[in-house]
């Protein structure tokens, strides 16, 4: 717990000149303090702890008992991204044209994120994108989930029994988990993942690792997935056959990883390196940036999945800072790299503009 003091004191003065940014604009078109500017006020000051309260709940070993506390922190911080949104165009829109509507900004604020609410309490949506590559390839499927986050709020084994549901209805040749499937100690969060035994493919299951499997202290989620009859692929390959056609799917643990394990690396190269012949070439890669630590290898297509589609807009915006795909394809030289939205979420149980998804490619 004392690693993470500093870190949340930081953002505990962060969030506190971010609520009175927000304070002062909302309540700008009152000339006198009044009983809405108090009790808005009263509540910001509250809610200025609710993300620190939520995140010590969720590592409390009474993390079940304070479930609550954890779902009020989470949604706040999704409406504090929204409504720190609004305040930013109300601030723009006072600049141009002064008025006296500034409150606005709550009510779209509130509206929008009951939306929000909803839409990230849906279950994922089945989304198919169909791909051109060699005509030995033409009939081809896979599956790919990602950032499935479970153990957090209601991200549970229930939940995962779902989403298994829908991938049988499926019935692909291939299915890739592309990291982030954790979020929790591996005590706890292990004997959830038993659904996915249940997976049923005409050929190979596969999973490489996400940031949150290393930043919750890492358990051998390698060996737990290869206990529920996946191929792990941390820097290595494995060539299937379908039909006449031989494809690599290559894997790499995420970029991060050798932050908090010295002996860990992510080396697309080394991962997609063979001296087989091969029709195609798929790489398993959490962040969409691993296409940048390509050097002298190559592939056809890149999946991963890290960002969420930017999960509540605008925050894509800042998630193409660090990376070079936000959500679906886009074409480097001869590589086409695919962003999945995530199939659960991370933080607020909320999507603005964007959706949890389970994603079907299929090659003709």
């Amino acid at each position: 717990m004392k690693r993470y003091l500093l870190p949340l004191t930081m953002i505990v003065i962060v969030f506190s000149l971010a609520h009175y940014y927000i304070f002062r604009v909302v309540t700008g078109s009152f000339l006198e303090p009044n009983l809405f500017t108090q009790i808005f006020g009263a509540i910001l000051a509250v809610t200025i702890f609710a993300l620190p309260s939520a995140f010590f709940s969720s590592l409390s070993k009474y993390k079940k008992q304070l479930s609550f506390v954890s779902w009020i922190g989470f949604i706040w911080l999704g409406f504090f991204q929204i409504i720190f949104f609004f305040t930013l165009v109300e601030t723009i829109i006072s600049v141009i044209n002064p008025h006296l509507y500034s409150y606005w900004v709550l009510i779209a604020s509130i509206l929008i994120s009951l939306w929000a609410l909803y839409k990230g309490l849906k279950k994922p949506t089945l989304i198919r994108h169909k791909i051109t590559g060699p005509e030995s390839l033409k009939g081809f499927s896979l599956v790919q989930v990602s950032d499935l986050h479970i153990g957090l709020l209601h991200l549970n084994q229930k939940w995962l029994a779902s989403v298994v549901e829908r991938v049988n209805e499926i019935k692909p040749h291939a299915f890739a988990i592309t990291g982030d499937l954790v979020e929790g100690a591996y005590k706890e969060v292990s004997p959830q993942l038993a659904p996915l035994k249940d997976i049923h493919v005409n050929i190979e299951k596969f999973y490489i690792t996400g940031n949150h499997e290393y930043i919750h202290g890492s358990g051998p989620w390698e060996l737990r997935l290869k206990e529920l009859g996946y191929h792990t692929l941390h820097n290595e390959n494995l060539i299937l056959t379908y039909q006449q056609a031989k494809i690599l799917v290559a894997g790499v643990p995420d970029r991060m990883a050798p932050r908090f394990d010295r002996n860990l690396a992510s080396l697309p190269d080394v991962a997609l390196k063979t001296n087989q012949k091969v029709n195609y070439k798929i790489l398993l890669a959490h962040e969409p940036a691993s296409i940048w630590d390509m050097k002298t290898e190559t592939c056809d297509l890149l999946l991963s999945g890290h960002t969420h589609g930017g999960q509540i807009f605008p925050f894509g915006v800042l998630v193409r800072i660090a990376q070079p795909v936000v959500r679906g394809f886009k074409k480097f030289g001869s590589t086409l790299v695919f962003a999945h939205m995530g199939t659960g979420l991370w933080g607020p149980p909320m999507r603005w503009f964007t959706r949890s998804e389970i994603v079907l490619i299929e090659w003709e």
